[in-house]
């Protein structure tokens, strides 16, 4: 494993090892709208507010609206195998004794792991588990994949990484609540950024078009159009986009991203368990491992072993501008306390590098070599950098 990791950084290491800190935190010098104080200091530091949530009376309130209001379950639990859902889940169960459906929306993108996951915990819970999967949406989703990612190589853009490489179906959400709806049950607790913990909101991945979300991920209705304003320009500019079922799947996951609160059944709830509930983790880990629940053999990471797609992209923007998301994420909880800067950065050195698993069997799908990768990689990150103004502060 080792040998192949050093085989991935090695040809960028001067690159990672030049980018100026925050001297508190880990964010660099490329991170949008970044500023440093005479210490040091980025803004981010400066500015940050300590997450708060709801509390756990007003979740237990919750709750108890939906409590034998269902027919044979109070709730779904959408469930993919990462740690999060599956706290989620046993903390439904076991602690506030909710008759759980557990729920999961296979795109077609879960990993081993997160299936095995899924599994071993639905099992030691004593839960019942659902999967959805539409086998044809599947396989449209890998060659619209593989299209968009080949145009993405000749025209590469640091905005639309996530928009080309984040397979995952935009109407998750949408597939859940109307099982929900149609099972009598009026409760979804999860679910596509419902209720994701604030420290795994990602603020970069459109800061570089100068868009920030709120620290829940939302964005303001004006954020919004900005967005699908410049996701649609950035489209329209790479006419290898130009076939049907990219078209489609574009169109209707801008309809969703607008309108997904209106198309949701009106006997159907949601509820974000982390909006109420502070996330920790030296409480999840442990919790969920008691229940079957593992890791993955190639990481020390335990954040997206469930998806397949992330090792890429945070591949791609770690060569790009020297950071992913691990930065970010270990950047707020050293905010928080719950971590040193020490220990964060040790951990953010491992964890940041890309499942080799993964990526590889991700890139053979893809037909696209490493070495092609990385010369696109290489030669646009001199453009990205040159469009940075504090790269060179």
């Amino acid at each position: 494993m080792n040998s192949v990791i050093t085989s991935i950084v090695s040809d960028f290491e001067d690159f990672l090892s030049s980018l100026r800190r925050c001297s508190k935190c880990l964010l660099p010098q490329t991170f949008p709208s970044i500023v440093f104080d005479e210490n040091g200091v980025c803004n981010y530091c400066r500015s940050y507010e300590p997450v708060k949530v709801l509390g756990e009376e007003s979740l237990v309130r919750e709750l108890e609206k939906h409590r034998g209001k269902g027919g044979k379950y109070d709730c779904v639990v959408a469930i993919s195998g990462g740690r999060d859902s599956t706290f989620v889940l046993h903390q439904m169960v076991t602690k506030y004794k909710m008759r759980a459906l557990a729920l999961t929306v296979d795109s077609g993108f879960i990993t081993e792991e997160g299936h095995r996951n899924i599994k071993a915990v639905t099992e030691s819970l004593g839960v019942d588990h659902v999967y959805i999967r539409n086998e044809s949406h599947i396989e449209t989703s890998w060659k619209n994949l593989k299209t968009m990612f080949h145009a993405w190589l000749k025209k590469p853009s640091v905005n639309t990484i996530v928009p080309t490489l984040n397979a995952a179906d935009k109407t998750m959400n949408l597939q859940i609540f109307r099982y929900a709806h149609d099972n009598r049950i009026p409760l979804v607790i999860g679910g596509n950024n419902i209720g994701n913990c604030s420290f795994e909101q990602e603020h970069f991945k459109t800061g570089y078009m100068g868009v920030f979300p709120d620290d829940r991920g939302k964005y303001t209705f004006s954020g919004k159009v900005k967005l699908t304003t410049l996701f649609a320009w950035e489209f329209l500019k790479n006419t290898d986009h130009y076939h049907w079922p990219i078209i489609k799947s574009y169109v209707s996951g801008t309809l969703v991203y607008f309108f997904e609160s209106l198309l949701k059944p009106s006997d159907v709830n949601t509820l974000g368990f982390y909006d109420y509930v502070y996330w920790n983790e030296k409480e999840i880990l442990p919790t969920i491992k008691s229940i079957g629940w593992k890791g993955a053999d190639d990481t020390t990471a335990t954040w997206r072993i469930d998806d397949m797609m992330y090792p890429l992209i945070d591949y791609i923007y770690l060569r790009l501008v020297g950071f992913n998301e691990f930065d970010e994420f270990y950047s707020k909880l050293i905010r928080e306390g719950q971590i040193t800067r020490e220990e964060a950065l040790k951990r953010c050195m491992l964890e940041r590098i890309p499942r080799p698993t993964i990526f590889y069997k991700l890139l053979n799908k893809l037909e696209v070599s490493k070495e092609e990768l990385d010369r696109v990689l290489d030669n646009y990150r001199i453009k990205v950098l040159k469009n940075l103004k504090k790269y060179n502060a």
